[in-house]
């Protein structure tokens, strides 16, 4: 079994921050505040299930590396805001401005254990297309991770988030709104085969019926075959 790492200590992880960063003191304490405070939830539910501490994790959308900080010898970050990358080069991280919704041929074919694709999804403009290119980076028998929102399955569910302010799976914060059907939909269009769902800690037979989700999914022959001849049939004429 795969050696599990646990989340960097965050006193260690400050204390870098405050010696490296290029930003003013003051811009770097909101971010320590509200990227640095202790690892994020989702991270830390992904570090106990698998061992993302020792591998390279091609990290989409990295903003200032708070999860990419975590992540093992080979690890490379990829956003689309300068400053962003330039703080997480300040700290060592290998970061890269790159438009994910426009290509990623910087980026080596084979060459990460683990596509962490986390809070991405949901703004992208075309993210078939993206997940589609991701896939031939993934190294054989690497593994897609997916966190996203969802839109939950109970209407009184819904209604209770609502009431609380927490609705993200509402057209207002994203691009898209995606049910579990649909977020299965997408990762098995774009060439993978869902390996497991689950929202901890929800049971994951009940998976569905949570506002968020991890989908890990990985690069499949057949669905790769199925997703091109989708790709052919839907072509423009």
């Amino acid at each position: 079994m795969a050696r599990m790492v646990p989340a960097r200590p965050v006193g260690e992880i400050r204390a870098l921050i405050r010696e490296r960063s290029p930003l003013t003191q003051a811009e770097t304490e909101a971010v320590i505040a509200k990227r640095f405070a202790s690892p994020p939830r989702r991270l830390e539910v992904a570090l106990r299930r698998w061992p993302l501490g020792s591998a390279s994790v091609l990290d989409v959308g990295c903003s200032y590396g708070h999860c990419l900080v975590h992540f093992g010898s080979g690890s490379v970050g990829v956003d689309t805001n300068p400053e962003q990358v330039e703080f997480c080069r300040s700290l060592g991280l290998d970061a890269r401005l790159l438009d994910v919704d426009a290509g990623l041929e910087d980026l080596p074919d084979g060459g990460f254990d683990y596509l962490w694709v986390s809070d991405v999804i949901e703004h992208l403009d075309s993210p078939r297309l993206v997940l589609r290119r991701l896939r031939p980076k993934l190294a054989p028998e690497g593994r897609l991770i997916v966190f996203l929102t969802l839109l939950p399955r109970s209407r009184a569910l819904r209604w209770a988030l609502r009431r609380r302010g927490a609705n993200p799976f509402d057209s207002g914060a994203h691009h898209y709104q995606f049910t579990y059907e649909t977020a299965r939909y997408l990762v098995e269009r774009a060439g993978y085969r869902l390996e497991s769902a689950f929202a901890p800690p929800v049971p994951q037979a009940f998976a569905a019926h949570a506002p968020r989700i991890f989908l890990e999914a990985s690069a499949d022959e057949a669905t790769d075959a199925l997703a091109a001849i989708a790709e052919r049939k839907n072509k423009p004429k």
